[in-house]
C-alpha cells in the first residue's frame, strides 16, 4: 500500500523511478510516515506504533536486503565494461523486481497492522484520498497528447541516463529518441489497472472477516490477475527501454563509462556504511 521507492540506482536508470542515496535512505524512518500522513491522520499512539513498524522493517532491509542491492551492483560493474546485451540489461532488471518483491512482502505486515488500528472515519478517510489520487493521475497523466507522451518517455530516459553516465552524444540521444517514439502508449491501461486495484483494496478495506489474509492474497495474485493487453504494452515497452539501454551503453565514451563506473561505486559505498552503522 505505500509507495517506497528507495530501492537502488536500476530504479533511477532503467525503472524510471525516484533515485536513491544515503541521506535519502536514512530519513525512511520519518518520510514513510509522512508519506502514509498524506492519506490519513493518524493519532499520536498510531504513530508511535507505525514508527516502531518502520524501524523493524528498515532494520530488516539494512541487515538483509541491502547486501543483494551490492550483488546486483557488482555484475552491473562488471557488465559495463564488456558488450552489453538486451538480456543482459533484462538480468539487471528482474534482479531488481524480485528485490522489490520482497520488499512488499516484508511491507505487507506493516500496512496490515495499521489497518486493523484504523477507525471506521480513517478507514474512509483513507479510500476516499487513494481515489483523490486515482484522480490526480488521471488528469495529470491522460491530458497529454501523443507528442507530449513521447517526449516525457524521452526526457525520462535521457535524464535518468545522463545523471549517471554525463552529456549524451547526439548518436545516443537519437537512439533514445528512437525508443521513445517506438514504445506503445501505456498510461492508460496503468491508469485502468491502478483503478481496478483500488476497487479491489477498497472492497478489503471493509475489513470483513479474514481481510488480513485475503489483503496478502490479493498481492500475491496482483501480478498473475493483470489484464492481458498490460502484460503485453509493458513487455513491449519493456523490452525496447532494455534494447535502447544496452546501445546507449555500448556507445559509451571513455569518459562516460569511467563516470558510470565511479557512481556505481559510490552508491555500494553508500550502501555498505548504512550496512555498518545497522551492525
Amino acid at each position: 500500500m505505500y509507495r517506497i521507492q528507495f530501492l537502488l540506482l536500476l530504479f533511477c536508470l532503467f525503472l524510471g523511478t525516484a533515485c536513491s542515496n544515503k541521506f535519502f535512505y536514512n530519513q525512511l524512518d520519518w518520510l514513510i510516515p509522512w508519506y502514509v500522513d498524506d492519506y490519513v491522520d493518524l493519532t499520536l499512539v498510531q504513530k508511535e506504533n507505525l514508527d516502531k513498524q518502520v524501524e523493524m522493517l528498515l532494520q530488516w532491509h539494512r541487515g538483509e536486503e541491502l547486501s543483494h542491492y551490492i550483488a546486483i551492483l557488482n555484475h552491473i560493474e562488471k557488465d559495463v565494461t564488456e558488450y552489453v546485451t538486451v538480456e543482459t540489461v533484462k538480468n539487471w532488471s528482474d534482479a531488481v523486481l524480485i528485490s522489490a518483491e520482497r520488499v512488499q512482502v516484508n511491507i505487507l505486515p506493516l500496512a496490515i497492522e495499521l489497518g486493523e488500528e484504523l477507525t471506521e472515519e480513517q478507514m474512509a478517510e483513507f479510500v476516499k484520498n487513494l481515489w483523490d489520487r486515482q484522480a490526480e493521475l488521471e488528469e495529470e497523466y491522460l491530458s497529454r497528447s501523443n507528442e507530449e507522451y513521447i517526449k516525457d518517455n524521452y526526457e525520462s530516459l535521457t535524464d535518468n541516463l545522463g545523471k549517471y553516465v554525463g552529456r549524451l552524444s547526439d548518436a545516443q540521444k537519437e537512439r533514445l529518441n528512437k525508443a521513445a517514439n517506438t514504445m506503445q502508449r501505456f498510461d492508460h491501461v496503468w491508469l485502468e489497472d491502478r483503478r481496478s486495484w483500488l476497487e479491489k483494496l477498497e472492497g478489503l478495506m471493509k475489513r470483513e472477516q479474514g481481510w488480513q489474509q485475503a489483503t496478502i492474497d490479493a498481492f500475491a495474485l496482483r501480478g498473475k490477475q493483470q489484464p492481458k493487453r498490460f502484460k503485453q504494452y509493458l513487455s513491449y515497452n519493456t523490452t525496447i527501454i532494455h534494447q535502447s539501454i544496452a546501445d546507449v551503453i555500448n556507445q559509451l565514451s571513455d569518459k562516460q563509462r569511467g563516470k558510470l563506473l565511479v557512481e556505481i561505486a559510490e552508491i555500494k559505498n553508500d550502501f555498505r556504511v548504512i550496512i555498518a552503522s545497522a551492525e
